[in-house]
């Protein structure tokens, strides 16, 4: 084993002990060249030329692989260094610590900690799952994922992960398949992989971190969360048990569902509990009814009612007449469980949520109560789905009831931009008239979603001109549209980027004159804007106001301050 001041590679000083294994010691090193920390992971190779070939070739397929990943939450190997028989990883050091290591110190926790990490490990998992070709990670457990100071995530040790659907041929060059207890039950089995996968093992994963039972092989059937721990959420242990289902089929389809379920889960216990309480006062109710029915003998005003509530036509129309918006939403919903495929309820939801230019919470509960348990009628024709969920995100991007006071338009919320960003993600794997809008929006939310951190990391550069382009094609597109909220929304995007990334778009190659000419438009998109609402006067103004500071911004860009008073 290497010591304290060892300088490997001829540039890495070893610094001290950060972590260890069965083969492998990670140190904290200094690059005497870059002056920049690195972990680096000493493997102590076997004397058997055979086994040292595999861990050998492992490691670089790991390295290799790595390389082709764009994500914040994976770190990158770097470096390879064989030195007399002794092998070094060199990769991104990661502060903080495991959630193997928080487990054993601590033991289980707090439930709303679990389902923010698991979120964000859905969030990493899904980026892999889709790319081309999608990989799943095979290895998901506490050991595996790092938790660094400010709450974020870092998945290490890629060892094992592959492309979707490849068999385990893996296995027999002497390669594990994943820790057994945290791996899901068909990657022993012979059969090929999928994302789901990665899902079962993030489950194992949440049930080790609330419960503090780790799920081991010789632990039998796990006890049901709330057995272990009574205090836990029916939601969570939902959540958790369909991810940790054996039959891949009856698991969630991959990350992203998940990260919808856990980003819900407290809603879909309420509505659970509701749900419980509305069976128990309908059977009571029937029960009333049938006695007074029998009494009063009106057998044809019964068998009527029960006509009208298998009439998809009458409840739309009830729907569209009604002048309560609540009676309304109520009759759309109706009309939704007897034609589940059928987008006119919720065309008729969407218009009844808009027109106070607020989605409450409320609505949004009642939404997600309506088109859950009809998500896979809606999946089956790949265009009205499409068209649905570009509607669905335009409702959060627009109106999601955001709490930081921009209101329902102007500068979109990074609350709204993220609970749309799925829906869009969703729309733009269509094939549909606004695909591309739905892609524009889609490309925005994820770049307003990971540009702090990425920021933070040092690997933003060469982001900025793709967004710039995205945003000077959303601003021409809207100079067609007649809906004022998408022109003012489409203007305030354009000019607060401007105002605050001019010096990063600089760097990146856009022009001055390319900028100022994006002021110039997407103020008079805004300026062309008739406002019909007090919120659409505010949102003008503030516009107007940002566009101003946007050309003042993008001029002081191209001030290089060694070259004042020349």
């Amino acid at each position: 084993m290497a010591t304290a001041g060892t300088t490997v590679g001829g540039r890495y000083q070893l610094i001290r002990v950060i972590g260890a294994g069965g083969m492998s010691t990670v140190w904290l090193a200094m690059d005497e060249t870059l002056g920049k920390q690195w972990a680096v992971k000493e493997i102590r190779l076997s004397d058997d030329p055979a086994e040292r070939e595999i861990i050998t070739s492992s490691l670089v397929a790991e390295a290799n692989l790595i390389k082709r990943f764009d994500h914040v939450a994976i770190p990158r190997i770097v470096d390879l260094v064989d030195e007399g028989g002794t092998l070094y990883v060199v990769m991104d050091y990661v502060e903080g610590r495991s959630l193997e290591s928080l487990l054993s110190s601590e033991g289980p926790q707090a439930e709303e900690d679990v389902v923010d990490w698991a979120i964000q490990l859905c969030d990493v998992l899904d980026y892999l799952h889709q790319l081309d070709p999608p990989i799943v990670y095979c290895d998901l457990k506490p050991s595996n994922v790092m938790l660094r100071p400010d709450g974020t995530m870092r998945l290490i040790d890629f060892g094992i992960a592959r492309p979707e659907g490849s068999a385990h041929e893996a296995e027999q060059a002497g390669r594990r398949l994943g820790t057994k207890g945290y791996a899901a039950p068909e990657q022993y089995g012979g059969s090929g992989i999928d994302r789901r996968c990665d899902v079962f093992s993030l489950g194992a994963t949440a049930y080790a971190l609330l419960t503090g039972t780790r799920p081991t092989p010789d632990a039998g059937e796990l006890a049901p969360l709330r057995q272990v721990r009574p205090e836990l959420s029916v939601g969570i242990e939902r959540v958790v048990t369909r991810a940790m289902a054996a039959d891949p089929s009856d698991r969630y389809a991959g990350a992203a569902e998940m990260a919808y379920a856990l980003e819900r889960y407290k809603v879909d216990d309420d509505v659970h509990r509701r749900g419980l309480a509305r069976k128990w006062h309908a059977f009571t109710g029937v029960l009333v009814a049938a006695a007074t029915c029998l009494v009063l003998g009106l057998s044809t005003w019964v068998a009527r009612n029960i006509v009208l509530e298998g009439d998809f036509d009458h409840w739309m129309q009830v729907a569209d007449q009604s002048v309560d918006q609540g009676e309304a939403s109520a009759a759309y919903a109706r009309a939704a469980t007897i034609l589940p495929a059928d987008t006119r309820p919720y065309d008729g939801l969407f218009r009844l949520y808009r027109e106070d230019g607020v989605f409450t919470s409320e609505e949004e509960e009642q939404f997600e109560q309506v088109v859950m348990p009809n998500l896979a009628a809606l999946r089956s024709d790949a265009r009205s789905w499409s068209a649905f969920a570009f509607e669905t995100g335009k409702l959060y991007w627009y109106y999601y009831d955001n709490t930081d006071g921009t209101g329902p338009t102007g500068n979109a919320g990074y609350a709204r931009m993220r609970a749309a960003s799925r829906w869009m993600h969703e729309a733009s794997e269509g094939d549909f008239d606004e695909s591309d809008l739905a892609t524009a929006y889609a490309d925005i939310a994820d770049f307003a979603c990971d540009i702090v951190p990425r920021i933070d990391e040092g690997s933003d550069a060469g982001l900025y001109a793709p967004h710039f382009e995205r945003l000077r094609a959303l601003v021409a597109q809207m100079e067609g549209s007649g809906n004022a909220v998408m022109r003012l929304d489409a203007a305030g995007l354009a000019l607060d980027a401007l105002r605050a990334y001019p010096r990063k778009f600089r760097a990146d190659g856009i022009s001055r004159e390319d900028m100022l000419e994006l002021v110039t438009r997407a103020d008079a998109l805004a300026a062309s804007v008739v406002p019909t609402s007090d919120q659409q006067d505010a949102d003008q103004a503030r516009i107007a106001a940002s566009a101003q500071q946007a050309s003042t911004s993008v001029s002081n860009a191209f001030i290089d301050v060694g070259r004042m008073g020349d």
